[in-house]
């Protein structure tokens, strides 16, 4: 059975590792895909350890089995800039390549949509590049791209979705069911 629990000091080092297993994946050919660990990790932990200051509610999870990790979602509160009210980022999810097709990118997503939804959350707001496979799981689950941006200095093109918090958990939900 798939649990979803938020992520400990000691559950980063797997976590960054998967991060950096699936952007290489993901970039392959597209543009430099080689991140450092330890610089990842660093600042993954700081990141992790610094919402209070920074006055942002920031959640790291992962989905286990057997104790094993899965994949891991990230998010914390939107930029303004990006969402003026009311709004969080999906800063990051990342599954094993041998655990997809199972629903752990679903059941993370719905798990963070319900832990922003009590805290009055309407909408979210996804950077991804613009080549990504998983482009089309959030346009599957009502993602609208709203601009493109190119980043690591104009080689790579990131798409900046936006969506409602509810109607993404509901098309999740129910696309769930197929995996129970």
């Amino acid at each position: 059975m798939i649990k979803i629990r938020e992520l400990t000091q000691k559950d980063m080092e797997q976590a960054v590792q998967l991060k950096i297993l699936c952007w290489t994946e993901e970039l392959a050919g597209k543009a430099e895909n080689t991140l450092s660990f330890s610089q990842e990790l660093e600042m993954w932990v700081e990141w992790m350890n610094t919402a209070n200051e920074n006055n942002d509610i920031r959640l790291l999870i992962g989905a286990f089995e057997n104790d094993k990790m899965l994949g891991v979602a990230f998010g914390s509160f939107a930029e303004t800039f990006d969402i003026s009210e009311k709004g969080i980022e999906l800063n990051g999810l990342w599954v094993y390549p041998d655990k997809r097709s199972r629903g752990v990118s679903l059941m993370l997503v719905i798990y963070m949509l319900d832990f922003y939804l009590d805290k009055g959350m309407e909408k979210m707001v996804i950077y991804n590049h613009h080549y990504s496979p998983s482009n089309q799981f959030y346009h599957k689950f009502g993602a609208q791209v709203v601009k493109q941006q190119h980043q690591m200095n104009g080689k790579l093109l990131v798409d900046l979705f936006l969506t409602d918090i509810l109607s993404m958990k509901s098309m999740m939900v129910h696309s769930l069911k197929k995996y129970r």
